[in-house]
C-alpha cells in the first residue's frame, strides 16, 4: 500500500467523487473529514429523510437515494449496519458506476463481502474499511483496517490516500482476517470484564 505525493492526490481531489451510503454518525464523520480535506463528497440516508437532511446545510451534496450516489462516485462507502448490508446494496449496486471502488465499514465483514459478490457488477474493484472508534473519538493514531478484496494496485493507492486525512494507523488484512481477530478481541474483553482488564485494541491488530 502506497499513500501518493501530493500532487497526485491534489489531481485525485479535482477529479474523483467520494460517495456514503448512510448518514448516521461514522458516516457524517467521514463525509466531513472528506470534504474538509478537499475531497468531492456526496452523500445519502433513507430517502424519507432527505428534505430534513438538506435542511441542515451539510457541508457536502446530500443527494435523494443511493442510485443517485452510486452513479456519480468513484468510491462509494456503504455505511449501514450489517444486518441491512445485503439489502441495501441488492438495491443499489447495480446503479454503481462503471469502473468504481465500492467499500463498507461495517464491524463485521463476511456478510459485507458476500453482499458486494453477490450484487455488484464484476468490473468493480472491492475495498472496505473499518475504523475501530467511535464517532466522537479523534481519528488520529487510531486503528483503521483496510480490506483490498478485489482491485488494483492503483484503486489501492487511490483508496488508500484519501483514508490518510484521517491521520489513523493502516493495516491491511483479508476480511477473514478482520473478522477473526474482532471475534478474538471481543471474547478477550468479554473474559477480562472479571478481572477488571482491559485488551488495547491497537494490540490486537499489530499496530504499534
Amino acid at each position: 500500500m502506497t499513500i501518493l505525493s501530493q500532487e497526485s492526490i491534489d489531481n485525485l481531489k479535482a477529479t474523483k467523487v467520494i460517495g456514503i451510503i448512510g448518514l448516521g454518525d461514522m458516516g457524517l464523520l467521514y463525509a466531513n473529514r472528506f470534504t474538509q480535506a478537499g475531497w468531492i463528497v456526496c452523500g445519502c440516508d433513507r430517502e424519507e429523510i432527505y428534505p430534513s437532511l438538506l435542511k441542515q446545510n451539510l457541508p457536502f451534496e446530500v443527494l435523494p437515494n443511493g442510485h443517485y450516489v452510486s452513479r456519480k462516485s468513484d468510491y462509494v462507502i456503504y455505511s449501514v449496519e450489517a444486518e441491512n448490508i445485503d439489502t441495501i446494496v441488492k438495491i443499489y449496486g447495480p446503479s454503481t458506476k462503471v469502473g468504481a471502488i465500492v467499500g463498507g465499514q461495517t464491524s463485521c465483514k463476511f456478510p459485507e463481502i458476500s453482499a458486494f459478490e453477490k450484487h455488484l457488477p464484476k468490473d468493480i474493484d472491492i475495498i472496505s474499511v473499518h475504523s475501530l472508534h467511535g464517532p466522537k473519538v479523534d481519528t488520529t493514531g487510531q486503528p483503521l483496517v483496510l480490506i483490498p478484496h478485489r482491485c488494483s494496485d492503483g484503486n489501492l493507492d487511490f483508496v488508500e490516500s484519501l483514508m490518510s486525512c484521517l491521520k489513523s494507523k493502516h493495516v491491511k488484512l483479508s476480511y477473514q482476517e478482520h473478522d477473526r481477530i474482532t471475534a478474538d478481541t471481543q471474547a478477550k474483553m468479554l473474559r477480562s470484564t472479571s478481572h477488571y482488564e482491559s485488551i488495547p485494541i491497537n494490540s490486537m491488530f499489530m499496530l504499534d
